[in-house]
């Protein structure tokens, strides 16, 4: 199927920033000379059909996720000076790199906009004025929208398919007309003056451009619009992911690929030069160090130095996870509101013979819940612009600390959890806690703190006692849920004594077969303050327990990073919607230390 494409602009002035929100003129139904015959949109049969819900926001038409940049819809029919034409609202995302779109938009510097859609049925006739063949568009679906940095004129299309571009025949840069160019030029910080002198000129629209950058002290290459596309460096997009990519591959120790191999090819100081470039800066006169310094205060610095942060935050944070993570599972919660978290007892169920009556025994689901929700924690940081160029390569170095840092933080608050109220960890719905006499999950170890192979035996014995028991825990049906412990958690100062108790020996007799050997995962966290306390658990996988509550759709880390207008400072925002719950005390058991080892 192939992908076409009608070219727009967002309607002026329509940009909102507190909503990051705007509306566009998504297509018309203007007729488009293709040279040897004519297309036409039928808006109104499209609208006939359904027009879509919600489309992708996407940037230069790229079929990427990582170039989806929000959202569009409510779309509508409208009659815009005498034509036909879908209209929509579209808003961006809260992804730190949206910011320059923002500004741009909020400027009125970003005015281009592109729809592709697909044609599933055509009506052919031909058209009265040029006696050409006429291709009307009657059925097919809209499939993404596009803000684009060169938009040809309202009437025109590109045909995309393995990104093959056409454009319509004539000035491509038709559409940018004195209005336009005024605007472009006035966002850039040329004076008026200058701009009514270009303007005044009897030349087509790139000459205008090409002088009015002139006026800024550098003339880089005026693209026409069919080239909005190209994925080279001198796309402000391309080189920031790029940039991205590099940073991020020098954080790792490993050569950068690809389109970032390219970004330092020729030194940091030309990197910079691009990035001025694209701010619209001059960069005549300039020394290496003062383009750095300057580069360093651009958007687009902050946007790469963003999503360096991000990547290496992340990835620092998945390394860095406590090993008490492993012990709680993830329950995902709708909003910040307290919910019940529904726990559904299988064990009420009944199974068993037919009746004489010809019924089956009747039976019900014990449904009982927890109240879990989830808070807000996170933070900001600055780095100086002094730092952030004298950092170079190293610019996801506050990444990596954040990263640690958040990973500390949600281990500190999970051992916390487990260990309040003095061991007996959080209360229940029942008003009891998870460890209580009456559930029969407290048991008392001996630990002796021996070495001989008899006596840790022995040890291993009484142990594997209590690793039983817990398999025979009943549910409310009165059943055998037959789950063993998985896990053994232990301060490190009893991890020795764990390790041998496990351990596989070398029996003379079968009295000396230790039963416990390769039994049970042992699991040491650092951060445990009672060493004469462990807990034997259920992998989460097999039995709810503890549980991390997330927020849907936000169960990762969101980092967030600007340009600080009072300082040239770029701040990173860290935030993770994350709590604690507890949906089931029988996966767990809590071991009491006694004994000369204890």
């Amino acid at each position: 199927m192939t992908l076409l494409m009608r070219r727009t602009h967002a309607r002026p002035n329509s940009y909102d920033p507190e909503t990051r929100s705007f509306t566009v003129i998504a297509a018309t139904d203007a007729p488009v000379d293709r040279g040897d015959h004519i297309e036409v949109l039928d808006l109104d049969a499209f609208f006939a059909a359904g027009l879509p819900e919600s489309l992708p926001l996407q940037t230069d038409h790229s079929q990427s996720v990582r170039d989806t940049v929000g959202r569009m819809n409510n779309f509508r029919i409208e009659t815009i000076d005498g034509r036909r034409a879908l209209v929509a609202d579209a808003v961006l995302s809260g992804r730190a790199d949206n910011e320059a779109l923002a500004a741009n938009l909020k400027d009125g510097a970003q005015t281009g906009f592109s729809v592709g859609y697909t044609v599933s049925r055509w009506q052919k006739s031909k058209d009265g004025q040029t006696g050409k063949p006429m291709r009307r568009a009657v059925a097919g679906r809209f499939v993404e929208g596009s803000l684009v940095i060169n938009p040809a004129d309202a009437n025109a299309f590109v045909r995309m398919e393995d990104m093959e571009i056409e454009t319509q025949t004539g000035n491509e840069n038709a559409g940018l007309d004195d209005a336009t160019l005024r605007t472009l030029a006035r966002s850039a910080g040329i004076d008026d003056a200058t701009i009514d002198g270009v303007l005044s000129r009897d030349a087509n629209s790139e000459t205008r451009m090409r002088a009015l950058l002139e006026s800024l002290g550098t003339a880089p290459t005026v693209r026409s619009a069919g080239n909005h596309n190209e994925d080279t460096l001198d796309n402000p997009q391309v080189l920031c992911r790029a940039a991205i990519d590099a940073f991020d591959a020098h954080n790792r120790g490993q050569a950068p690929t690809g389109a970032a191999s390219a970004v330092f090819a020729e030194g940091e100081a030309a990197f910079a030069r691009k990035i001025l470039r694209n701010a619209g800066q001059s960069i005549a006169g300039l020394s290496d160090a003062m383009v750095l310094r300057n580069a360093a205060a651009t958007a687009d610095y902050a946007i790469i130095a963003g999503g360096t942060f991000n990547l290496s935050m992340r990835r620092e944070y998945e390394a860095a996870l406590s090993p008490i993570a492993a012990l709680f599972g993830e329950t995902t919660v709708e909003s910040f509101n307290k919910e019940t978290s529904g726990l559904v007892d299988w064990t009420t169920l009944s199974i068993g013979d037919k009746l004489e009556n010809g019924h089956y025994k009747a039976s019900y689901v014990d449904e009982s819940g927890e109240t879990i929700y989830v808070s807000t924690i996170g933070g900001v940081t600055s780095v100086s612009r002094e730092l952030s160029i004298n950092a170079g390569s190293r610019l996801g170095d506050m990444g990596t600390k954040y990263g640690k840092r958040l990973a500390a933080d949600l281990a500190d608050r999970q051992v916390a959890f487990l260990e309040q109220n003095n061991g007996a960890g959080p209360k229940m719905a029942d008003g009891k806690a998870v460890f209580h006499a009456s559930r029969g999950n407290i048991a008392t170890f001996e630990n002796a703190g021996a070495t001989d192979l008899e006596t840790m035996t022995l040890a291993a014995r009484e142990l594997l006692v209590i690793r039983s028991a817990m398999s025979r825990r009943k549910g409310k049906g009165n059943v055998i849920i037959g789950v063993y412990p998985t896990h053994w958690l232990v301060a490190p100062e009893f991890e020795p004594d764990a390790i041998r108790m496990l351990a596989s020996t070398s029996p003379s007799s079968v009295a000396e077969v230790n039963p416990l050997a390769g039994k049970l995962e042992i699991v040491a966290e650092p951060r445990l303050s009672e060493t004469n306390q462990s807990w034997f658990v259920a992998a989460p996988a097999k039995m709810d327990g503890a549980t991390r509550v997330m927020l849907r759709g936000n169960e990762a880390p969101f980092t967030d990073s600007r340009q600080n207008f009072d300082t040239d400072a770029i701040d990173f925002k860290i935030r993770q919607d994350f709590g604690l719950g507890w949906l089931e005390w029988r996966s767990w058991t809590r071991l009491d230390h006694t004994g000369a080892g204890g």
